[in-house]
């Protein structure tokens, strides 16, 4: 924790020496033993201050109490701010007023919408404070002011606290269906004539038996035809699949990024979280280049582990990234990718599931 004083030119601490020495001067000269009681006043001013100044120096402080560091896009939560010196404060009769404000990644839904990343409030007797916060941008975002001042009265000076460490998040891309109104209904995962689909139904067969009064959609023709007598598919549960997600980000003209850019990772994040809800194994491809100059790549893993890696990962990507072409991508992902795995493709305006 920083202090910052700013006083009157005739507070200053190099001037406190010469107020003791100007009262003892002037005090026992007759006629001017009214400017030593005006300088015996400064003094007793300037001590005052000074002890004010190292009781606030010892007493006030600010701790966070609990925040997520981890968010979703649109997501609203509150911090829980703990204000220690309260009592201090109120004992000395002084006015304190606390600053936030951040780089734009979340905003105080509650404050003036003209100017949402900025919070005020008045500490009185209350030493926690509960602060709305709402996340309205992909990405890391955090605080990067904290203030609290303190006034001293008739305009003695004010104190500035500030802070060395705040809070920072980490915003991960919505899940919400909403942003992605047309994805669903433009992959058709369940249509695939050759494989079984874990969104529209979870059985592959097996092979064939004897007819039992099993429901006719579950007699299997081919076996029957084959063999001369009724059969009925046997069924085996499953719940897993493998997908190749490959995100290309960059417009269709090869130059420049997508001007659906946040849509299309948005819709990435939603479709592999509904997979991996339904036991799907996935990995992700991204025609973005990583800290070592390679293409980034998610190996075929399953579950929440996966889940929060890619989510991690699409929360990362920005528009100052390198990022290449299609035409080079689509080549890397067919060479690259897992050899049994569906292959979905994202952005260039369209949603593919190839074989």
């Amino acid at each position: 924790m920083q202090i910052e004083r700013s006083v009157p030119f005739w507070l200053e601490r190099r001037l406190f020496p010469l107020y003791v020495a100007m009262t003892f001067i002037f005090l026992f000269i007759p006629r001017l033993s009214i400017l030593g009681f005006l300088f015996a006043a400064l003094a007793t001013i300037h001590f005052v201050v000074g002890r004010t100044e190292k009781q606030l120096r010892r007493d006030v402080a600010i701790e966070w109490k609990h925040y997520e560091a981890l968010m979703f896009n649109q997501e609203q939560t509150s911090l829980h701010l703990q204000v220690f010196g309260v009592e201090s404060l109120s004992q000395l009769g002084l006015e304190a007023t606390l600053r936030l404000h951040t780089d734009g990644g979340v905003i105080f839904p509650e404050m003036d919408p003209l100017h949402p990343a900025t919070f005020h409030a008045v500490i009185d007797s209350e030493d926690a404070l509960t602060i709305p916060i709402q996340t309205v941008r992909r990405g890391p975002a955090e605080f990067d002011e904290i203030i609290l001042t303190i006034r001293l009265p008739w305009k003695m000076g004010v104190y500035l606290f500030t802070f060395d460490t705040y809070p920072s998040f980490t915003v991960l891309p919505s899940l919400t269906a909403q942003a992605t109104p047309l994805l669903l209904q433009r992959l058709r995962i369940g249509d695939r004539p050759d494989r079984y689909s874990p969104l529209k139904n979870k059985l592959v067969q097996l092979g064939a038996k004897p007819y039992t009064a099993e429901p006719s959609k579950e007699i299997d023709w081919y076996a029957t035809a084959k063999t001369g007598r009724l059969q009925a598919k046997v069924f085996e549960t499953s719940n897993q699949d493998t997908f190749t997600i490959a995100l290309n980000l960059s417009a269709p003209s090869g130059y420049g990024l997508h001007q659906q850019f946040e849509t299309f990772i948005e819709q990435a994040a939603f479709l592999i979280s509904e997979l991996i809800k339904e036991g799907c194994k996935i990995e992700l491809f991204l025609n973005r280049l990583d800290g070592a100059n390679r293409m980034t790549h998610l190996s075929l893993q399953e579950g929440q582990p996966q889940l929060k890696h890619v989510l991690m990962t699409l929360s990362t990507v920005s528009t100052r990234d390198s990022f290449i072409a299609t035409q080079h991508f689509e080549r890397y992902v067919l060479r690259r990718k897992h050899m049994n795995s569906q292959l979905i493709q994202i952005g260039n305006d369209r949603i593919l599931a190839i074989g």
